[in-house]
């Protein structure tokens, strides 16, 4: 037996097999009668992400012909060889405010909504299992700075800068909707998912 609330009246109505089949179940309550529409659930397989041309990039504002590929999963920045989008020693006044592993940019595939997400985290790790070293200038994103310990979700078109002078604007890869429907897997239905 499946349970879910009316959206008009918020009391617990039972969902029969013919309801899930017709796509939408009455409330039964005395005073409502509210037609509920059943939402399918679905997600999108995660296998997609081994097919695409791009992960996005990040580009140099103050030089746009500078532009940094991204890779899937953790995309390390910062001047050091070892890193994953490696920027050069940006220089001004004489120093340049770019630690040598200045942040993480995690590209992660979102399998319900079926697009990329990105997320953005001041500092970067050594190795695996050690602490987190953080940059010594900060990173902000659309100028406001991050916190040592948060991640946060980095729209298209937004602004990373590191240090507190060197701009970068990120650009997503957006997974065409045709090749989204190939992808698409349906669950049985869910009583916790309506329109």
């Amino acid at each position: 037996m499946k349970l879910l609330n009316c959206q008009q009246c918020g009391r617990k109505i039972m969902v029969r097999t013919t309801d899930i089949e017709r796509g939408s179940i009455t409330c039964s309550h005395v005073g409502c009668g509210a037609i509920n529409p059943l939402q399918p659930a679905y997600h999108y397989d995660e296998n997609i992400v081994r097919g695409l041309p791009s992960f996005g990039h990040l580009m140099n504002i103050d030089d746009p012909e500078t532009v940094y590929l991204l890779q899937f999963g953790p995309n390390v920045i910062g001047t050091a060889d070892s890193c994953t989008v490696q920027v050069g020693r940006l220089v001004h006044d004489g120093r340049c405010y770019i630690s040598r592993r200045h942040c993480t940019l995690t590209v992660v595939f979102d399998k319900w909504t079926g697009q990329l997400r990105y997320q953005l985290c001041d500092g970067a790790t050594e190795e695996a299992g050690q602490a987190t070293k953080y940059s010594l200038n900060g990173t902000l994103l659309n100028g406001i700075p991050l916190l040592k310990t948060e991640c946060l979700d980095v729209g298209n078109n937004q602004e990373i800068t590191l240090g507190g002078i060197d701009r970068f604007r990120l650009s997503h890869y957006t997974i065409p909707p045709l090749m989204l429907e190939t992808y698409k897997v349906t669950m049985d239905f869910n009583p916790d998912r309506t329109q």
